[in-house]
């Protein structure tokens, strides 16, 4: 009896003794500041990449309102799969490196730390305008103000295509878009979107944010970033064209006189 109560007592032991070792280390894991869990980084985050669409503090404005409760059994595991993965039928991409996004886990981490500290905290660092290098000059294609836009462009595109129009999850617009009148274009896209792409609708009509002055003034921004395109050398060929029908008409006339001499001959022969 005496052996099986030290049996007993020691398996006490061990339990308790690994409960006390594992403990420390689950609450070291949750510490804020760890590997994908530090808030503090995940709002700096938010500020750049996520309340253009949702807004400062996830209220919404083209993209889906977050600052409710999820209705999940597990928050964590549903906002990784969606911030990671994208979610399919709506404008919302994949931000995970692999889906082609530019966050790490560990980011997408701090991300969800952030998201879950709403109401407590953290506050998401409002990102400052700032003005353009320089003075950008008016273009053609549109009336709006290209300096204006690239304000507008900042806080409002850069998350999707990068702060000099590269291209980033959205579309490169350094490119000269492919339409006859590319201001039309350009106005029309951002107020409408691109049914199919991650591009939605900006203007107000359309639930977005922009007014259609403000959406003319990005437009005139976007155009500025655009190289005029390269005109074309006019082709030799087409200078040169006219030579083969001169050559033809020089031995036309050449024949046509080598007959006229050679029937003259004939009739002066028969006349002899």
């Amino acid at each position: 009896m005496s052996r099986l109560k030290f049996a007993v007592a020691g398996l006490v032991i061990i339990t308790v003794g690994l409960f006390v070792a594992i403990g420390p280390a689950r609450a070291q894991d949750a510490t804020p500041g760890g590997p994908g869990n530090d808030p503090v980084n995940g709002a700096q985050l938010f500020a750049e990449n996520c309340a253009v669409c949702h807004g400062a503090t996830g209220e919404g404005r083209v993209g889906a309102t977050l600052n409710k409760v999820f209705v999940s059994m597990n928050a964590d595991v549903e906002l990784r799969q969606i911030i990671s993965n994208g979610r399919e039928g709506t404008f919302m991409p994949g931000w995970v490196i692999e889906q082609g996004g530019p966050l790490s886990e560990n980011e997408i981490g701090d991300l969800i730390a952030y998201i879950k500290s709403w109401g407590q905290t953290y506050e998401p660092p409002a990102p400052l305008p700032q003005l353009p290098p320089e003075v950008i000059p008016p273009v053609p294609q549109v009336s709006g103000d290209p300096n204006n836009g690239y304000l507008l462009f900042q806080q409002n595109c850069v998350a999707c295509h990068g702060k000099q129009g590269e291209g980033r999850i959205g579309a490169n617009l350094t490119s000269t878009f492919p339409s006859i009148e590319p201001g039309a274009f350009a106005i029309e896209t951002i107020k409408r979107g691109i049914s199919g792409t991650m591009m939605p609708g900006w203007s107000q009509a359309n639930g977005g944010p922009l007014t259609d002055a403000e959406i003319n003034d990005v437009a005139a921004y976007v155009l500025s970033l655009q190289s005029d395109p390269v005109e074309r050398p006019g082709e030799v060929v087409q200078q040169g064209s006219a030579l083969p029908f001169i050559v033809v008409g020089v031995l036309a006339v050449v024949v046509i006189a080598a007959l006229g001499i050679a029937l003259n001959r004939r009739e002066s022969a028969g006349k002899g």
